[in-house]
């Protein structure tokens, strides 16, 4: 996309205001889940998923992982020959434990054992030429990394992450109520919620947010134990900058970003 700014620049922006929109409609549309292609563990800036010149993968050993939180970057880590690579951050909502050190053979009784060893992203970063691998950025994820419903008491109306403004909603038509035992739980990603700056609403009923052990990756869940009825919810994270890492966010925010941001008038 726009002949590799993004690699030479990591500005993921453009990339980031895509996805947004790809899940937002599909958020929009109702459907019952869906997939998102494609994670290609070896992908790299210059020769993209090393099949027929695409370039979609999710990941890239060219590029950093999502940090767990907005003000922290991703630690990265030196390899044997000096180059760095992508942290396989246990904490971080990107983080993967599909690839395994293990050269032995895989079979039903030892599968799960076999995907909990290391990281996929545990590769060097490649040779690609200074200008296109030189500038790691997150690849969009944080536009991916998004918050969604795992299970309702009651139809979903509708629900949506605004990546702009950080926010999620949900809308309930339930014809029981949500209890302790059985409650409405909803995925928060930590990156964009992360746990002293959430600011959730309701329109019934109590809500608690944790942390669960699920397949052996940390997942933030918020659950709610709400009334009958049509029922709301949202919750409100942190805004950051689209497509762009801590530093260059902060370098982005020149003089008219300081104005916006003291109420000044720009005529």
């Amino acid at each position: 996309m726009d002949d590799k700014y993004a690699y030479k620049t990591g500005d993921y922006s453009s990339q980031s205001s895509a996805m947004d929109a790809n899940h937002f409609a599909l958020e929009g549309s109702g459907a019952n889940g869906y997939a998102l292609w494609t994670y290609t563990a070896m992908n790299n800036h210059e020769w993209g998923d090393l099949w027929n010149g695409e370039d979609l993968s999710i990941v890239s050993v060219d590029d950093k992982l999502l940090p767990l939180s907005p003000n922290s970057e991703p630690q990265m880590r030196q390899s044997a020959n000096g180059t760095t690579t992508s942290s396989d951050d246990r904490s971080s909502p990107a983080f993967s434990k599909s690839r395994s050190n293990n050269d032995s053979p895989v079979f039903p009784r030892n599968l799960k054992e076999t995907l909990s060893t290391t990281s996929m992203l545990s590769l060097e970063r490649s040779n690609a030429p200074a200008e296109i691998g030189s500038n790691p950025g997150y690849r969009a994820a944080e536009a991916f990394v998004r918050p969604s419903p795992i299970a309702t008491v009651g139809s979903v109306i509708s629900y949506g992450f605004d990546l702009r403004n950080c926010t999620f909603t949900l809308l309930l038509e339930c014809t029981d109520a949500a209890t302790e035992e059985v409650s409405t739980e909803v995925f928060l990603p930590v990156y964009h919620f992360p746990k002293d700056n959430i600011a959730v609403e309701v329109s019934s009923g109590k809500w608690t947010i944790g942390v669960d052990n699920v397949n052996g990756g940390m997942i933030q869940i918020l659950r709610w134990q709400h009334e009958k009825g049509t029922q709301s919810l949202t919750v409100k994270g942190v805004k950051t900058r689209q497509g762009t890492s801590q530093g260059q966010e902060e370098e982005a925010s020149g003089y008219l970003q300081q104005c916006w941001q003291s109420g000044c008038t720009i005529m």
